[in-house]
C-alpha cells in the first residue's frame, strides 16, 4: 500500500514544535553535575590518579566537566589513560577525537570502528584510532554516550537530544576515550583496553546520565 508523503502543513508544525522546544531549553538553566568528578579512582583492581590539565584545555572544550586520569591494574604491565568530557543539552560541542589528539602532537594513522559488547546485552560500534607521536604508537578507543545510547556520530547525538526534548526531557552527552601505548602488539593492548571499558561502563550512568544527575541534585 502506497503511503502519502507528509503534508507541508504537518512538516511546518513539527518543525515549529521542535524549534520551540530547542528555544525553551536554550532559555532554561544548565543542568549541573556535581557528581561528575566523584567517578571512582578505584574500579575493581584498577587504581587511578588524576592528571593535571592546562587552562587552555578547559578553554578549548567549553565545559568545566572534564577529567583526565591514568589507571593501572596489576594484571597488566602498562597503564592506560581515561578521559571523560560531559555536556548538558544547552551547549553540546564536542571536537572530533582525531582533532583533539592532533592538537597535542599525535598523528592519526588509521581510523576505524569496532563492534564490542560492554556488558549491557547488546553490541555497540565504538571508534578506534591508531596514532603515533615521536615514533611511539598508541591506540585510542572512544564513543559518545547520550544517556545510555552509544555512538561515534555527532549527528546522532543531536538527534537523540532532540528526541528527548520532544518528550519534554532534559538531556546530556559525554565523550569517553581510553588510550594506551602499544608496547608488544596491538591485540594485547586492545584486550587490556576492552577489559577496562567493560569494567567502567556499568558504572557510568550515575555520573553522566541526565536522569541520574537530576535526581541527585
Amino acid at each position: 500500500m502506497k503511503r502519502n508523503p507528509p503534508s507541508p502543513l504537518a512538516i511546518v508544525l513539527v518543525t515549529a514544535v521542535a524549534a520551540a522546544l530547542v528555544y525553551s531549553v536554550s532559555m532554561s538553566e544548565g543542568v549541573r553535575n556535581p557528581r561528575f568528578f566523584e567517578f571512582p579512582l578505584t574500579v575493581g583492581d584498577w587504581k587511578g590518579i588524576d592528571l593535571p590539565m592546562h587552562d587552555r584545555v578547559y578553554e578549548s572544550i567549553d565545559t568545566p566537566y572534564v577529567f583526565l586520569r591514568n589507571y593501572e591494574s596489576p594484571r597488566y604491565s602498562m597503564p592506560l589513560n581515561l578521559s571523560i568530557v560531559w555536556f548538558d543539552d544547552k551547549n553540546i560541542s564536542f571536537h572530533a577525537p582525531e582533532a583533539c589528539l592532533g592538537g597535542v602532537g599525535h598523528e592519526v594513522k588509521e581510523k576505524t570502528t569496532l563492534s564490542v559488547g560492554l556488558g549491557d546485552r547488546r553490541s555497540w560500534r565504538i571508534g578506534r584510532l591508531r596514532v603515533e607521536k615521536s615514533g611511539a604508537k598508541s591506540i585510542a578507543l572512544y564513543f559518545f554516550d547520550v544517556d545510555g545510547y552509544l555512538t561515534t556520530s555527532q549527528t546522532i547525538i543531536r538527534l537523540k537530544v532532540l528526541s528527548r526534548r520532544l518528550l519534554l526531557k532534559r538531556s546530556s552527552a559525554s565523550f569517553v576515550r581510553v588510550m594506551a601505548p602499544v608496547v608488544e602488539d596491538e591485540e594485547q593492548t586492545l584486550r587490556m583496553m576492552l577489559d577496562f571499558l567493560r569494567t567502567i561502563h556499568p558504572l557510568l550512568p550515575p555520573y553522566t546520565h541526565t536522569d541520574y544527575v537530576q535526581n541527585t541534585l
